[in-house]
């Protein structure tokens, strides 16, 4: 292949079928809306976290 099979999944595709699909959406949701909720300062820090943690290489 041409390309990491592992760098070329998009989120609409993660899970083995439709039922985790639609749990791995409703979850995502979820932690969106309680992120939206939060305050700046916090929100600001658990984006760099997770970017951080996003960047690291498994």
């Amino acid at each position: 292949m041409n390309f990491s099979v592992a760098g070329a999944h998009w989120a609409t595709y993660a899970g083995k079928d439709f039922t985790d699909r639609q749990r791995i959406k409703r979850k995502a949701q979820r932690w969106a809306d309680n992120y939206r909720k939060l305050p700046a300062g916090e929100r600001t820090a658990i984006l760099e976290a997770l970017l951080s943690t996003h960047a690291d290489p498994p």
